[in-house]
């Protein structure tokens, strides 16, 4: 499935993820899809990002792997815990995924709390930009996330 996002989604996505960063007290969020292509990203370390968003890809696809064959259907996230950071990643649909990174001092009862209703928010973007790309005729049959309007819808912005 191809996306059409407008810098408007994506202005959307940067808020979600803005207060998801506020309630849950974490670092970074990020937007990506299962190739870790980002979409949207907030946080203090950008830097990392692209890496993270690669990386945190191909884990929660081999998670996804390894719940297939302990007869799951799916994991819809993964968690990773360390000393000083921790990485939540939930599952949007099949195709996005929400990642959290977070320091030892917030709590990973709210992280665990606000990303699943966050994850849903958008999840039902990701379903309104579906149906406003089947009404303007679709944006083809390729796996590729198209954006319109802005080339620097990428760049992070300090609130």
């Amino acid at each position: 499935m191809a996306y059409a996002i407008h810098d408007a989604d994506v202005q959307q996505l940067r808020k979600l993820l803005l207060n998801l960063i506020e309630r849950t007290e974490s670092d970074d969020c990020i937007i990506c899809d299962t190739g870790g292509f980002i979409l949207a990203e907030e946080g203090q370390t950008a830097g990392h990002h692209p890496q993270i968003a690669a990386l945190g890809a191909g884990v929660f696809s081999a998670s996804r792997e390894l719940a297939r064959l302990i007869g799951e259907t799916d994991f819809n996230t993964v968690f990773h815990q360390g000393t000083n950071k921790s990485i939540f990643i939930s599952a949007v649909n099949s195709e996005i995924l929400l990642v959290n990174i977070f320091s030892s001092t917030a709590s990973v009862g709210l992280v665990k709390l606000y990303t699943t209703p966050a994850a849903a928010e958008c999840r039902v973007l990701f379903d309104a930009i579906k149906v406003r790309n089947e009404k303007d005729g679709g944006a083809g049959d390729h796996r590729l996330f198209v954006l319109r309007d802005k080339a620097d819808v990428f760049t992070p912005k300090n609130p």
